[in-house]
């Protein structure tokens, strides 16, 4: 299965191409687990865009299914792919260090278990977030 390009995505969702937004775009599909504004921020500053712009790719992005926030305690927020390549799944967050990972995506029954637990409501979302300390940081 070919990955998701950027610009494709962008085009498919009536999204307005710019420069800055394929550039953040393009790093959060190409990445391995979610980034945070602050770590977009830090790479594509060189490149004459500012953290205000990030925050608004991020906010549009997430409006249009592009990516999905994982939140963690103390209104941070880590942005990651909302696609076919990367199914909804649960994050563990080191209260050590702060890095935050990717688990195992939820399986079948994991899955219809959470949409019972809305009952007749409409469930959009389910977030999954474990908290601890990592290897590095020692449990």
């Amino acid at each position: 299965m070919e990955k998701c390009k950027a610009d494709s995505l962008l085009k498919t969702t009536n999204t307005v191409r710019t420069e800055a937004r394929e550039t953040i775009l393009r790093m959060i599909l190409e990445s391995d687990r979610p980034l945070s504004a602050n770590e977009l921020h830090s790479v594509v500053r060189d490149r004459g865009i500012d953290l205000a712009t990030v925050y608004r790719a991020l906010k549009l992005f997430t409006e249009k299914g592009l990516v999905r926030p994982v939140h963690t305690d103390g209104g941070l927020s880590f942005y990651e792919k909302s696609c076919e390549h990367n199914p909804p799944h649960p994050h563990f967050v080191c209260e050590g260090c702060g890095q935050i990972e990717c688990l195992k995506p939820y399986g079948f029954d994991e899955s219809a278990l959470f949409m019972k637990m809305g009952r007749q409501k409409e469930v959009r979302s389910v977030e999954l977030v474990l908290k601890g300390r990592c290897e590095t940081c020692g449990n």
